[in-house]
């Protein structure tokens, strides 16, 4: 008898670790996705950050609280239905992959250098947009940048911070804004099997602090709206850049949605 409910535990007890994989295997199986190819994320600066664009501010610090990456295909199909992740029609193609699911900070590199954010393992296929959201911090979010929310009113939590100087004066700019990006590529980005490829999303934060030809106090509370218009629009493409350097490899382009 003893024997028997020694048998009959190791039994359950077998069950129990298979199920434990399965969920586990299951949970992973995007980054353990045998047929398809790494990609990497970047944010690159373009190169207006020179003080024959700017005169008065020079720019130190950004920081920008990013949510919710995703590398998505949207073949003939309008934004409501690219909004509800569905797509019907005769040689159409709906295909939506997060990348980074979540909030988190990118730390923007002022040098011409590339920022990586984020590396996962995407299906095979092809992709011709990257949709993210500049994400002011909720009340109930604990930040990995404290700098982020001094307070649980929406006027004490932010989205990107800038720190600088403007005429020799040192600054720092806090936005409150949130807004969806969609970043659409003109070239399809492919990624086959077993590949290794890095996107590019470039942001121009020289335009920031510009209305037209003319320069921005960032200390000015009556240039914030502008301000944060500016943000919102200053996502300009994303391109293939293997070797990092913030530069297009090839001919990729991209037009910049925004809603």
């Amino acid at each position: 008898m003893l024997k028997i409910q020694n048998q009959l535990y190791r039994g359950f007890f077998i069950v129990v670790v298979a199920l434990f994989l399965f969920q586990f295997q299951g949970c992973n199986s995007n980054l353990n996705n045998p047929d398809g190819g790494t990609v990497s994320l970047s944010f690159a600066a373009n190169g207006s950050l020179n003080k024959a664009n700017l005169n008065s501010i020079e720019l130190d610090t950004i920081k920008i609280l990013i949510r919710d990456v995703k590398l998505e295909n949207e073949s003939d199909s309008s934004d409501d239905e690219f909004d509800s992740g569905m797509h019907s029609g005769p040689g159409s193609e709906y295909r939506s992959e997060d990348v980074k699911v979540g909030s988190f900070v990118v730390y923007l590199n002022l040098n011409g250098l590339t920022t990586d954010f984020a590396v996962n393992n995407i299906p095979a296929g092809t992709y011709n947009e990257i949709k993210f959201k500049i994400h002011q911090i909720k009340g109930s979010e604990v930040p990995t940048d404290p700098e982020f929310k001094d307070g649980d009113d929406e006027y004490h939590r932010y989205s990107v911070i800038v720190k600088g100087k403007y005429n020799s004066v040192p600054f720092i700019y806090k936005s409150r804004k949130s807004a969806h990006q969609k970043v659409r590529l003109d070239s399809l980005l492919i990624v086959q099997e077993n590949s290794v490829t890095n996107l590019s999303i470039s942001v121009d934060p020289a335009s920031w602090f510009m209305d037209g030809q003319t320069e921005l106090d960032p200390t000015d509370s009556s240039n914030t709206q502008i301000i944060d218009n500016n943000i919102a629009r200053s996502f300009k493409s994303a391109f293939k850049d293997d070797d990092h350097d913030g530069q297009c490899d090839d001919h990729y382009g991209g037009g910049h949605h925004q809603r």
